[in-house]
């Protein structure tokens, strides 16, 4: 195991941020999100995304509960869930304890929905790797898995990572 005065080399630190942050970037870019969608025969925008990752990684929850995890207030997620209920990768259920309140979870086409995305971007890692000794590729799938847990909250399961 590296010691961790080896971090101390500021370079280091630097170079990984602003890799980090260029491969965010760029999975994230509007091409490259359009690209996945037609690949993935799903057009949504990437924020659709992250809640059908959110729940397909934490069950059910109410609205409120989605919001307040992504930082936003409820009247700002409430049209992305309406969207995706329309298209049929949510569902909505009352509360039986509370008739005014429901619960949103991810549907069987939604889980299909979000495996072809997931698809579509290994297909573009794996493009983007072309030529890089699989050995890198598992350290770094390593490294990355480690500062994952270790910025997180709560301890991540392999489909959150």
């Amino acid at each position: 195991m590296a010691d961790s005065a080896t971090f101390d080399e500021p370079s280091l630190t630097d170079d990984l941020e602003r890799s980090l942050a260029t491969v965010v970037r760029l999975l994230s870019d509007r091409a490259m999100a359009g690209d996945v969608a037609e690949r993935c025969g799903y057009d949504l925008p990437p924020a659709s995304w992250a809640l059908l990752e959110y729940l397909d990684a934490h069950g059910a929850l109410r609205v409120s509960d989605i919001a307040a995890c992504h930082g936003v207030d409820v009247s700002s997620v409430t049209p992305r869930l309406k969207r995706l209920e329309s298209v049929g990768l949510v569902s909505r259920e009352r509360v039986a304890t509370d008739a005014r309140a429901f619960l949103i979870s991810i549907t069987g086409e939604g889980a299909h929905a979000l495996e072809s995305v997931h698809a579509a971007r290994r297909e573009t890692l794996h493009q983007a790797m072309d030529g890089i000794d699989p050995s890198r590729v598992a350290s770094a799938t390593d490294v990355l898995g480690r500062i994952a847990n270790h910025l997180s909250p709560a301890p991540l399961t392999p489909a959150d990572r």
